[in-house]
């Protein structure tokens, strides 16, 4: 039986197989440093709350420094943190000029737990944009230049994805001209591809503390070329992540999603799946049926050919026993878990099976810990 569990992931997408050992080593290196946090006894929210931070500080992800670049070349960041015990939610979105937006999620959420506000107003759960990192900064969270968050890395693929995208507007440009002048249609227009080396998505992790507390949190910089002020699941309540202890009848989950934020916001994914493995008295069906009502034959993704998503799920079972499990549509996903039962970290890199195609095909795997 395990009194404490990690588990992490470092973004559902496309992990190149050259670089596979090191999102293993990243996921590995979580793992044991949130243990010895565990072991201690430190909080789940505290130990999830580092374990995002490592996230967000690897190069390796779309998170925190290095995050993909808006429209306009900058780092929007959104986090986010649930709590199972009293089911407190923090989230940040658009954020910017922070290193580590899940520092200031963890502070919604202490700031909840802690002293009311005068005259019956309530701490906020969610804060966006400069309201968000002028509230971080007021509470005591260290502001940088933004332009520090832009690696050479992401500056690079945003170059080559902007470069792209106005070679695509000038043909689009071009081919109206002809089309008002003439019926020739035979020029083609490129479309813009992401370099596969590069895609990934929201990262996140789920914690079990060893009073049976659980908390799920997630980091992301979104989508390249976004909106400026796009809010992405890991800034939506529900749909990022969700966490609820073990309680009589029902299991304790915490999960955490990544993929396509907008199919994972118009499903409202993590908390779909949690409640479908709280419904069954199997875990790895209550994941299987969740992530497939919910995704791929979802009423509101009827219109969508391609749905890309994964999600991560801890649980703790009614005889305290705890899984994890991991189910994904896009081409790969990197897990690492551990717990005090297990003597080192355990890392998979989850690729959906030969034949698969992304965006349609399912893969899953559920381990006990």
């Amino acid at each position: 039986m395990a009194n404490y569990v990690i588990a992490v992931h470092c973004g559902a997408g496309y992990h190149s197989r050259q670089k596979e050992e090191a999102y293993k080593t990243l996921c590995k290196s979580i793992c044991l440093k949130v243990c010895h946090m565990l072991e201690k006894g430190s909080e789940a929210v505290e130990c999830v709350t580092e374990a995002v931070k490592l996230l967000e500080d690897s190069k390796l992800t779309n998170a925190g420094r290095g995050s993909s670049l808006n429209i306009r070349g900058c780092v929007e960041c959104d986090a986010s943190i649930m709590e199972g015990k009293k089911l407190l939610f923090g989230a940040v979105g658009a954020i910017s000029g922070v290193q580590n937006p899940i520092e200031v999620s963890a502070m919604l959420i202490n700031r909840q737990l802690g002293e009311k506000l005068s005259l019956g107003r309530l701490h906020p759960s969610v804060l966006v944009g400069e309201g968000a990192s002028q509230w971080a900064v007021a509470n005591g969270i260290h502001k940088v230049d933004p332009r520090l968050l832009i690696t050479d890395e992401s500056q690079k693929t945003y170059n080559n994805h902007k470069r792209k995208l106005d070679s695509h507007n000038q043909k689009v440009s071009k081919k109206r001209k002809i089309d008002h002048q003439s019926d020739d249609k035979s020029e083609e227009i490129e479309d813009l591809q992401e370099e596969k080396d590069v895609v990934q998505d929201t990262v996140g992790a789920v914690v079990m503390d060893t009073r049976g507390n659980i908390a799920s949190a997630v980091s992301s910089g979104g989508i390249s070329l976004k909106q400026p002020g796009r809010l992405g699941p890991a800034a939506i309540y529900g749909a990022g992540c969700w966490a609820y202890n073990q309680r009589p009848g029902k299991p304790g989950v915490g999960t955490v999603t990544s993929g396509s934020g907008e199919h994972i916001i118009r499903t409202v994914l993590a908390r779909e799946c949690a409640m479908s493995i709280q419904r069954e008295n199997n875990a790895s069906l209550g994941l299987s049926q969740g992530f497939k009502q919910s995704l791929l034959e979802s009423e509101f993704l009827s219109e969508e050919e391609e749905k890309y998503a994964g999600v991560l799920a801890l649980v703790h079972n009614e005889d305290n026993t705890a899984e994890v499990l991991w189910g994904h549509t896009t081409d790969s996903m990197c897990v690492g878990y551990m717990s005090s039962s297990l003597k080192k970290p355990k890392v998979v890199m989850s690729r959906l099976p030969t034949g698969g195609v992304p965006g349609k095909s399912f893969t899953m795997l559920g381990m006990p810990v």
